[in-house]
């Protein structure tokens, strides 16, 4: 499959999307190669919900880097992975996911396009340290050839005009 690369290869078509429930790894082992054009997900939590097994953060990027390798593999050769990731809390040491996701999707030959903080209001307050109310969320591609429409998402310049730094005020 081919995604849409330019202005001039988009015209309406009906969204076609799917949200598959199950374990990750025999959802995607049952699905066609290089079938799909965009990805857009979040790994798990892993701070010990009921459906999870809380394990070391080593066992954890191991089982996240055979997940990513089984995305890729089903992913267009032009298509896009977005993967959110939070942090990883063990014996109150911080663990800032994204730095291990973002070698893995290297090692395996992606390209980091955006690095997105998504800061909320909510979530876990922390005692003994700041609260970390963000996730990051990492937008990869395969190849150099996509079609990036900012003007939809731009949001207005503080400073409209302003090209350089215009020195201290009162000097």
């Amino acid at each position: 499959m081919q995604c849409k690369t330019s202005e001039s290869d988009f015209e309406p078509v009906k969204l076609r999307y799917a949200i598959k429930n199950g374990d990750a790894l025999e959802v995607l082992s049952g699905m066609e190669s290089e079938s799909v054009c965009h990805i857009v997900t979040s790994s798990p939590y892993h701070i010990g919900k009921s459906y999870e097994t809380k394990t070391s953060v080593e066992s954890y990027i191991q089982t996240q880097e055979n997940i990513i390798v089984e995305l890729i593999r089903f992913l267009s050769p032009n298509g896009s992975i977005c993967w959110e990731a939070g942090n990883y809390v063990d014996k109150d040491e911080v663990f800032p996911l994204d730095l291990f996701y973002n070698q893995i999707f290297k090692d395996h030959g992606l390209q980091l396009r955006n690095r997105i903080v998504w800061r909320f209001g909510h979530g876990l307050h922390a005692s003994n340290r700041f609260s970390g109310p963000y996730e990051t969320i990492f937008w990869f591609k395969k190849t150099d050839k996509y079609t990036f429409n900012l003007d939809p998402v731009r949001v207005p310049s503080k400073y409209p005009g302003k090209r350089h730094f215009k020195g201290s005020v009162g000097k």
